[in-house]
């Protein structure tokens, strides 16, 4: 095992860091891609069912017709076939990106200083609880909803945290070594926003004086889709045994989510949806 040589601290002028990379050039990834079956589309029926209180039997043509505009049985079938190819794809092209952003955090010449790790937690911390409070629960009580302890939480978080601030650090130094900027007229697409939105944001960064950290944010947005676009890519089929772990998981959810006490409801687009934390 070699000796690992510890980075540098990083340079910084005002509020600012700066960053190097070992390397610009294009990164090389290699992502799986879901090898897709009729399962999932049995458990996306089973989950409408358990959300409308009956049984899968029970979803006939005429519920069908009655409760989701689809015109048969079959009809919902093929709809759900083809949002499932739409979801891989784009699941397929966020792997390619998240594995992107990873290659290139790993070429970062400098240390990101602990307090920028530390300012980069808090953000992520801030977001899992406003997360819990719409839900009108409490952080913890949302972590035990789903399963998890504090402790993996916080470890989790620490790891996440480091991740993002090295992963911003690199986009930041491959945005200066490319020259990249970002024009105003930039910002509300970059923020995917539609543009009355956008110039909203824009003017109340503005009164807030703090525009410039916007641009900053979004010229790191600008950065990731750079380097994605650029990455070369090698796309392999999950393995028979990936695909039946995944399945297995979802069916998991699914018994989890007819333990749970609920009220019956209509189904709808976001039925089969729980809690949410940020953070992989």
């Amino acid at each position: 095992m070699g000796i690992e040589i510890a980075k540098p601290e990083p340079i910084r002028l005002g509020d600012r860091y700066l960053y190097t990379l070992t390397s610009y050039e294009p990164v090389k990834v290699e992502v799986a891609v879901e090898r897709v079956s009729d399962a999932e589309i049995d458990l996306t029926l089973q989950s409408l069912a358990d959300g409308a209180g009956i049984s899968v039997d029970e979803l006939t043509d005429e519920w069908v017709r009655e409760h989701t505009g689809a015109p048969s049985l079959d009809e919902l079938k093929a709809s759900l076939a083809r949002e499932r190819d739409r979801a891989v794809l784009s699941r397929a092209d966020e792997a390619r990106s998240t594995a992107a952003m990873t290659e290139l955090a790993k070429r970062l010449g400098q240390k990101v200083p602990d307090a920028e790790v530390a300012r980069y937690r808090a953000m992520l911390l801030r977001t899992n609880e406003l997360d819990a409070g719409a839900l009108g629960l409490s952080l913890d009580d949302l972590l035990k909803r789903v399963g998890t302890t504090r402790t993996e939480f916080d470890r989790t978080l620490d790891e996440q945290a480091v991740a993002s601030a090295e992963r911003d650090a690199a986009l930041s130094a491959f945005a200066s070594e490319r020259k990249l900027s970002v024009d105003e007229s930039e910002i509300p697409y970059l923020m995917g926003q539609d543009p009355v939105r956008g110039a909203a944001s824009l003017e109340q960064a503005k009164r807030r004086g703090v525009l410039e950290d916007l641009r900053a944010q979004c010229l790191v947005t600008k950065a990731a889709r750079v380097v994605a676009a650029e990455a070369t890519c090698v796309y392999v089929q999950e393995s028979p045994e990936e695909a039946a772990k995944r399945l297995q998981a979802m069916r998991d959810t699914l018994a989890q989510m007819r333990e749970r006490p609920t009220q019956r409801k209509e189904p709808s687009d976001d039925a089969s949806e729980g809690p949410n934390l940020h953070l992989v």
